[in-house]
């Protein structure tokens, strides 16, 4: 029996895979010692298994010196053998003594000081952790539960013995270069129960994998091995299957470098560690190798164990750690890794249900819905996962431009709204259900009914019974009659018989511009669609119908409740089609501005007055369809332009600019209407036209004049509206923050709006915000650059744009 001496603070690992030699480099990194017990003769044996590497392991590894002996630019997907990545990670170890073949890990004892992994050829190698990295079958991971079930009988729960299920199983292989399979090259083959997924690799060479559904799922130790003679019969079986068109699976088989058939169990354990000893990647986390996410999961796990050891050495006053202070550490790994497992565990496995249509619905998925999504669409959801990922705190990397920002890259840690999110949606329920109660609750008070009524019934109105009431518009009985019903409430301020109602009509819908600008540019996002924010036309539709007031807090709560999760605010996700861009502004500018300047000209026609105040009620609604209009249109005469939607990530995104336009004059007209109104206000001696007469609203419950009525009715929309606005622009801020893109004071961002709705408009307030925001969602990494500053100056830009053209 040889004895090898231990140092100071040394790691045994079991296993030269992925895990264990991805763990020695990381150590090896950081000054710790360390030596890998390998079973097998040799690292690196050809056993016919590829690996996926995604942008968070390549990362680590970029970390580590090594990625670019894997691949010379970015952080792409890469699928290669297994074998050329371990051959990668073990000629990067320094000292090759470190790592020993030959050594299966067989018994492992653990005291105060340390550990002690005997192997099956008698030999004993001790350390002061021991590490796991010895894959599914883990026998560190069953000496760990023979240790526990002597010292602490009951600390891991029996039933993990036999707990780990398997639902499918695979044939994985390697073949030579294939017509129609290209390197970079992602197939995946729906079938029923069944699927393929082929991957064009470097050189040319085909990276396949059969899976299947077992017969039923099974358990422990009813997992099946499987021989030879099996796997050559499924290969000859599925021999016709259809790759390509043109390629069939028997020649993927016939080109063949290697198979392997396997069972495919999926389970995060519940204890991945006990005393010094920690069992890492598949040993403690197994998952369906659909996505890819198993080397890389180990990968990760090894640089969060490093980063707290590193720390937890620093720290130590002596040349090791104490079993408590071990503990610790390794609990802390688990703590950040086990969530995160588990979730790739269950995206990998219903990801197999899908492509293998297991049910009506996972077949409707794939053979419907999956054929209307675009290919970033699929990478956007394929994605969804990597920016959660762990790196090594210890190294530094350039920054490379990305369209998805890591964790790491932001501000902070993006974060979910909690309870605070509730707290917004009920904050625009109430100021919804107040806008509701005043307009058509409490109005019942002041008389209207009656003198609609009459005014209908006579076509008399009481201000000026020399003006007919229009009651023919499009020969339509039920919409002639609520057209008629609506000239009767917009009358006494468009033909100017109430001073305040008409000061205050014109400042309300003048600065619905603003909103309706925004709302159609966010219905045309890639993230918004086929959500409620998609369909501006029925929200806008509903505010013609009964108040803006009332209905647009609702859509607040449907952004609210949609935006909650982080990947929602990735760059990649904010973009607008440019076709869309580019159609925004004329559409908001003939669609609504143009029917809002007309309706309040001073015409002297009774009829030219009601016509136009028809045209305007159908103006909202009129902004989206001219979109999408225009958007076809620009698609038509240059397609060539709509070919490339996202950007490299090295680009300035196409549509940023043309928003960014939209926002400064939509901006721009806000802060013109605001000022005038002011300004009319302020130099008037009219009693009539004041701030306090036009804006503070008399909700007393008495009969009034059909002018002071409707402007109560008006003003119970106009606050509960602009109220619910103030909060969004806010909770935009907050949203931004939340998510790690801005590092902004809330507080005082939140102040500097209010100040803005005084200074240049609620409506140039929120045109505002969104042109910061707008900025700030296209970033992928985040400045320590006070945004509040940069809010004020565009808010101050808006005033000073308008000086100028006065």
């Amino acid at each position: 029996m040889t004895n090898h001496t231990k140092t100071p603070f040394r790691v045994v690992i079991a296993g030269g895979s992925v895990a264990g030699l991805s763990l020695a480099n990381m150590l090896q990194a950081n000054g710790i010692d360390y030596i890998i017990l390998e079973a097998y003769p040799k690292i690196a044996p050809q056993v016919g298994a590829s690996i996926g590497l995604l942008p968070h392991g390549n990362r680590i590894l970029d970390q580590l010196g090594l990625f670019e002996k894997v691949l010379s630019h970015g952080y792409p997907i890469l699928f290669m053998d297994r074998q050329m990545v371990l051959q990668v990670l073990y000629d990067n170890i320094k000292d090759k003594s470190k790592v020993l073949t030959d050594k299966r890990v067989t018994k492992v004892e653990v005291n105060e000081k340390g550990v002690k992994a005997i192997t099956s050829d008698g030999s004993v190698y001790t350390g002061d952790i021991m590490i796991g990295a010895d894959g599914i079958h883990s026998q560190v991971r069953k000496e760990m539960w023979r240790i526990a079930d002597e010292k602490s009988p009951g600390n891991i729960p029996a039933s993990e013995h036999e707990a780990v299920p398997c639902t499918y199983g695979c044939i994985f292989g390697i073949s030579k270069p294939c017509a129609g399979i290209e390197p970079g090259g992602l197939h995946s083959i729906f079938r029923v129960d069944n699927s393929y997924l082929v991957n064009g690799g470097p050189n040319g060479r085909v990276y396949w994998f059969y899976f299947f559904k077992l017969p039923k799922k099974v358990y422990g130790s009813d997992i099946p091995r499987y021989t030879k003679e099996e796997e050559a019969k499924l290969l000859a079986a599925r021999a016709n299957d259809n790759i390509l068109p043109n390629l069939k699976f028997g020649h993927l088989v016939k080109e063949k470098i290697t198979t392997n058939m396997t069972a495919l169990p999926e389970y995060i354990f519940k204890r991945w560690h006990y005393d010094r000893i920690l069992n890492v990647g598949d040993s403690a986390h197994k998952v369906h190798p659909i996505a890819g996410h198993g080397g890389n999961g180990a990968i990760e796990t090894a640089a969060v164990l490093v980063n707290l050891l590193v720390t937890a050495l620093k720290k130590s006053t002596s040349t090791g750690l104490s079993t408590k202070d071990v503990d610790e550490i390794f609990t802390k790994v688990q703590d950040v890794r086990e969530k995160r497992a588990d979730t790739l565990m269950e995206a990998s496995h219903e990801q197999q249900r899908v492509e293998g249509m297991e049910t009506p619905l996972r077949k409707f998925q794939a053979l419907y819905l999956l054929q209307v999504a675009g290919p970033e669409d699929v990478m956007f959801n394929f994605s969804s996962n990597i920016p959660f990922a762990e790196k090594l705190d210890m190294v530094e990397l350039p920054p490379k431009p990305k369209l998805i920002p890591f964790k790491d890259e932001l501000a902070s840690a993006p974060k979910s709204r909690g309870i605070h999110g509730w707290i917004l949606m009920a904050v625009y329920a109430t100021c919804g259900l107040l806008a509701h109660y005043g307009m058509w609750i409490r109005s019942a008070e002041y008389g209207l009914a009656d003198q609609f009524a009459s005014i209908i019934t006579t076509g008399v109105f009481p201000d000026d019974p020399t003006f007919p009431l229009k009651r023919t518009y499009t020969g339509i009985g039920a919409i002639d009659n609520y057209l008629t019903f609506l000239s009767a409430a917009y009358m006494p301020g468009l033909a100017g018989w109430d001073k305040s109602f008409a000061t205050l009509q014109m400042y309300f819908l003048g600065m619905l511009i603003q909103p309706i600008a925004v709302w159609t540019i966010e219905s045309c996002r890639k993230r918004n669609a086929l959500t409620l924010l998609s369909i501006p036309t029925v929200w806008l539709t509903l505010v013609q119908w009964a108040g803006v007031g009332i209905y647009m807090p609702f859509y607040y709560i449907a952004y609210t409740w949609i935006s909650d999760r982080e990947p929602y605010w990735w760059a990649l996700s904010r973009f607008v089609p440019i076709h869309y861009a580019k159609a925004l502004l004329p559409a908001n500018i003939i669609g609504y501005v143009l029917p809002t300047i007309l309706m309040f000209l001073p015409w002297q026609d009774p009829a030219t007055i009601q016509n136009f105040e028809a045209l305007w009620q159908l103006s909202p609604m009129f902004v989206p369809l001219l979109t999408v209009l225009f958007g076809a249109v620009h698609s038509w005469r240059y397609p060539q332009k709509d070919a490339h939607l996202t950007p490299y990530a090295n680009e300035e995104p196409a549509d940023l600019r043309d928003l960014q336009r939209i926002y400064a004059v939509v901006g721009v007209l806000g802060t013109a209407l605001h000022w005038g109104i002011l300004f009319k206000l302020l130099t008037s001696t009219d009693a009539a036209l004041s701030i306090s007469s036009v804006f503070v609203p008399d909700f007393r419950a008495e009969k009034k004049s059909l002018g002071q009525g409707i402007q109560a009715l008006f003003l119970a929309d106009f606050w509960g509206f602009y109220l619910a606005s103030y909060v969004w622009c806010c909770s935009a801020v907050w949203d931004l923050k939340r998510v790690g893109r801005t590092v902004a004071d809330v507080g005082r961002a939140a102040a500097l709006i209010l100040l803005a709705n005084v200074v240049v408009g609620p409506g140039a307030a929120m045109a505002g915000v969104w042109y910061w925001r707008e900025g700030a969602m296209a970033r992928t990494t985040v400045s320590s650059g006070k945004a509040y500053r940069k809010m004020l100056r565009i808010f101050l830009l808006l005033g000073a744009i308008f000086r100028v053209l006065d």
